[in-house]
């Protein structure tokens, strides 16, 4: 399959993903190990190689497409990657100080026990960072039954609330939830305004150097395990 970002600049999704790393750098030291999962074509990824001092990586990304994306960006450091999504048993215990999942927690059918799953790997004072779709948000309000996300690969929605609740109820406690910015080109936010209201064939130029930062229905979650009674 093509990577999750086919079709959207790539400027914009660097800006993007820079965005949700400055948030998880207020929170982690950004050092020890390091498990991502859905890393994609290692957007993200990058920014914890070249901005951290992460000893080792752990990517756990089932398209193999986007494997040799990811080993580029990886040269030089000490990883693995697993063409599997949740078969934690590859990773030790208590040994993981940061983890990230971007936009896929969404996906998945029973993230609670995927999150206990994870919790036996972290150090006492790991930090976790979720970036999921905000199904309260003004975006989806405006849009309705047309707001992208509400499709059959999302079976979990999440807002706040719900992903507060979620978080507790697998043993973790919340440092913060924060609407999240997107970067788009001017022209690809026409676009899809022009399409929502059932205008495709609009002639529009192809310019995508100029974009914008927008809160558009997306929220960051950070997490640390709760102490063990």
């Amino acid at each position: 399959m093509p990577d999750n970002t086919a079709g959207v600049p790539v400027v914009a999704l660097k800006k993007t993903q820079e965005s949700y790393f400055n948030i998880l750098k207020q929170y982690s030291s950004l050092d020890g190990e390091y498990l991502e999962i859905g890393p994609d074509i290692g957007l993200f990824t990058e920014y914890c190689v070249r901005k951290g001092k992460f000893e080792y990586f752990w990517l756990f990304e089932p398209n193999l497409v986007v494997r040799q994306s990811l080993e580029k960006i990886m040269s030089g450091q000490n990883y693995n990657i697993y063409p599997q999504m949740f078969d934690f048993s590859l990773v030790p215990n208590n040994r993981i100080s940061t983890v990230a999942m971007i936009h896929v927690l969404d996906h998945i059918l029973n993230p609670k026990s995927m999150l206990v799953d994870i919790r036996k790997k972290l150090t006492e004072s790991a930090v976790l960072l979720f970036v999921t779709h905000d199904e309260s948000s003004l975006l989806a309000k405006i849009t309705k039954n047309k707001w992208p996300p509400y499709c059959l690969q999302h079976p979990q929605l999440f807002n706040p609330i719900s992903i507060q609740a979620l978080m507790e109820s697998a043993g973790y406690k919340v440092l913060a939830i924060t609407k999240s910015y997107n970067y788009f080109p001017i022209v690809y936010l026409l676009k899809h305004l022009f399409w929502t209201v059932g205008l495709r064939k609009i002639p529009l130029p192809k310019i995508n150097s100029f974009t914008l930062p927008l809160k558009l229905g997306n929220i960051a979650t950070i997490v640390t395990p709760m102490a063990l009674s």
